[in-house]
């Protein structure tokens, strides 16, 4: 029995002591592994993520590493498509392209009724729930809102969970999976992959036990995507780009439903993580709430008044929002890359070809080297930093006045590969985090205090329900 209760934890205990190693010592970089490297450098954002430019033109990109990525241990379908993430350099510049209108600020105005619109229906749920003397766990009610907007502005309907006030089968799958990839990541780290016939018998296993849930995504994703085909009517959308393109690139229904799903979760999770996470972070700093309940309800005579446009002009609540980011990074880790064939030059350092080099952003963004009081929440750091001073000790090198370099923190990483979605990402969590301000007072339920203590992360959080008491504010 015990020998049993230990295989079965055994992947989760080796990534659990991968992801520690990095606390148990000290510097700019460390060795996970014979080939793998961790920086804390910021120039590091550069030398592995960044643009080849100018005479690095021709240079070769670091690749996503093939561990991580392309070496499943999990026999991939034969009927997977590449998408957006795992597309080589020129495909993913592509279909970059194609997407990136659907991202733009102009784009983000244009959707603003839609997305508005289910933020409405987030207030009136947590409302009616509130009026009923009940505790509200806002892991579901952020992740049901995020995940209905990106389906509406992806396959032009929502995934039903804030009408039903329940989660969809991809929604589950999406923020149920982290930690399965994680564990499986595990085993390639400790070679199990190689052992003869262990990959084989995996792969029984999982199909056995995860068949029934993977035909029905399979099915669910196909039948959305069918119903976005049949939409007559140009949409100024995520998947407006992809569709115009569909016949001129021989788009097949395997890619297009490939990068839809891609675009949907990526869309959708990680919002709500950080909306989860910044909720958190305010009300265990009662200072730090207070002064964002007088921003926001100071600037608003009503809700007609909260639009993307206005809450824009907020920096309380970008500053709150931003030092959630650095505080509970919604991507705990970078992707990992692979160095170049040739070999790079990393943070003044040659790195021989096919390392795998990564940033964690849970390091990068709770380093002495970097940040004042690193595990503080403390918005003010982002406050009036669009100066001549920061941009000073930026050519420096060097801290601002409060001791912080803010270019540590690069939530949406850099390069061409950075993240497409980051203006719609700050439009919904402004909207939403403003809307619940102006319209609640909130208080953590007792049994929650040490929610993020308790936290486990497999790149991204697997989170625990966080349960809060909201009482409707009352005005005259």
């Amino acid at each position: 029995m015990l020998l049993d209760t230990a295989l079965q934890h055994l992947p989760s205990v080796l990534w659990t002591l991968l992801y520690a190693i990095p606390v148990l010592r000290y510097g700019p970089v460390v060795r996970l592994g014979p080939n793998h490297l961790s920086y804390t450098d910021v120039g590091a954002w550069k030398d592995i993520f960044g643009h080849r430019a100018g005479e690095h033109i021709k240079l070769q990109e670091n690749p996503k590493s093939r561990m991580f990525y392309r070496d499943q241990i999990i026999d991939r379908s034969k009927t997977d498509a590449t998408n957006i993430i795992d597309a080589d350099r020129e495909e993913h510049s592509r279909l970059r392209r194609a997407v990136a209108g659907g991202f733009s600020e102009k784009a983000m105005r244009e959707q603003e009724p839609v997305i508005a619109g289910y933020v409405d229906m987030l207030v009136d749920g947590i409302r009616r729930r509130s009026e009923k003397g009940e505790e509200v766990d806002i892991v579901k009610w952020y992740n049901w809102a995020t995940f209905d907007v990106v389906g509406d502005l992806v396959f032009a309907e929502s995934f039903g969970c804030l009408e039903g006030e329940r989660g969809h089968p991809f929604v589950n799958l999406v923020t149920g999976l982290a930690a399965q990839a994680a564990e499986f990541t595990a085993m390639k780290y400790a070679g199990l992959q190689k052992v003869p016939g262990f990959k084989w018998g995996l792969n029984k296993v999982v199909k056995f036990v995860a068949k029934d849930l993977f035909s029905e995504m399979q099915r669910v994703m196909g039948a959305k995507l069918q119903h976005r085909l049949e939409v007559k009517e140009e949409r100024t959308d995520l998947f407006e780009g992809l569709m115009s393109k569909r016949e001129e690139w021989n788009l097949d229904m395997n890619r297009l439903q490939a990068n839809a799903a891609i675009l949907a979760a990526a869309g959708s999770e990680t919002t709500a993580s950080l909306l989860t996470g910044v909720s958190f972070l305010l009300l265990q700093n009662p200072d730090a709430m207070e002064k964002l309940k007088h921003e926001v309800r100071s600037s608003f005579n009503g809700v007609a008044d909260i639009t993307i446009t206005s809450v824009g002009r907020l920096p309380y609540l970008l500053a709150c929002l931003n030092e959630g980011l650095r505080r509970y990074p919604p991507a705990v880790s970078n992707l990992p890359r692979e160095v170049h064939e040739g070999g790079e030059m990393i943070c003044g350092e040659f790195v021989p070809e096919e390392t795998i080099v990564e940033v964690q952003h849970y390091a990068m963004n709770h380093s002495s080297q970097h940040w004042h009081d690193p595990f503080a929440f403390k918005p003010e750091r982002w406050l009036n930093k669009v100066d001549s001073e920061l941009g000073e000790a930026k050519e420096r090198g060097e801290k601002d006045a409060d001791g912080d370099r803010l270019e540590a923190m690069q939530t949406f990483s850099v390069g061409p590969r950075n993240c497409v979605g980051r203006n719609l990402a700050y439009a919904e969590m402004r909207l939403i985090m403003a809307r619940i301000i102006f319209e609640f007072d909130m208080e953590l339920a007792d049994q929650c205090r040490d929610w993020l203590k308790n936290a486990r992360v497999y790149t991204i959080w697997e989170k625990e329900p966080l349960y809060v008491r909201f009482t409707p504010v009352k005005r005259g």
